[in-house]
């Protein structure tokens, strides 16, 4: 999650085994994000342990967008060290996590939207079925995307077959503007996605967050 532009991970540590657990160090491999902990001793000091057999610890460990960039398909691979051993797990992290706020460039105003559209000649499209009757109420889906930070730019009159097209804007942590077209059909369940992207790495990630967005 992410709270006042800091990325947390939600951490819960149960005690199955025999013995007290200390001594938490978590570290992550390189992902599609940069996203490392805060400092090696992150995890350390949000649970600090002991944590008895039979009970559990919970707490947010502070992270970064700082590390090495990987194309790891949003995929963070883990491992958590204890007292007793080390585990390896994986965690898929939602783009919606690591998307900045529209007074920190979020939004794209509509001119510079144009042009970066217009100037973007790949575009990867997406159909998408079996929307529920929820997700084809326009105005109660722009308001449930600008709470992810996926922000509305504009939209257009219906087209003679009833398709309306509603473009957004988003800008990840690092820097990557991405732009988004989401075509509206409503009474048939179905949509179209299709994101615009000078550096293509999040758009897979991006179309899956709009068909998250769309279903929720």
């Amino acid at each position: 999650g992410q709270s006042a532009g800091v990325i947390f991970q939600q951490v819960t540590i149960e005690n199955h085994g025999q013995q007290p657990l200390s001594g938490f160090a978590l570290q992550y491999n390189k992902n599609s994000f940069g996203l490392v902990p805060q400092s090696p001793a992150a995890l350390g000091e949000v649970i600090p342990g002991p944590i008895m057999p039979g009970q559990s610890a919970s707490g947010n460990m502070p992270v970064t967008a700082a590390g090495p960039l990987s194309d790891s398909k949003g995929v963070v691979q883990m491992a958590m060290k204890n007292n007793v051993k080390v585990f390896y797990f994986q965690d898929a992290v939602d783009l919606t996590c690591f998307l900045v706020g529209a007074n920190e460039g979020g939004r794209l105003d509509k001119g510079v939207f144009l042009e970066q559209w217009k100037g973007i000649q790949q575009e990867a499209r997406t159909d998408v079925q079996g929307l529920p009757p929820a997700a084809e109420n326009i105005d109660a889906v722009c308001p449930k995307f600008e709470a992810s930070s996926v922000f509305f730019i504009a939209r257009r009159p219906p087209t003679p077959e009833g398709t309306i097209f509603v473009y957004f804007s988003v800008k990840t942590m690092n820097g990557v503007v991405m732009l988004a077209e989401v075509g509206f059909r409503p009474g048939t369940g179905t949509a179209s996605i299709s994101i615009k992207a000078q550096q293509p790495q999040y758009v897979p990630l991006m179309t899956e967050s709009i068909q998250k967005l769309l279903r929720a």
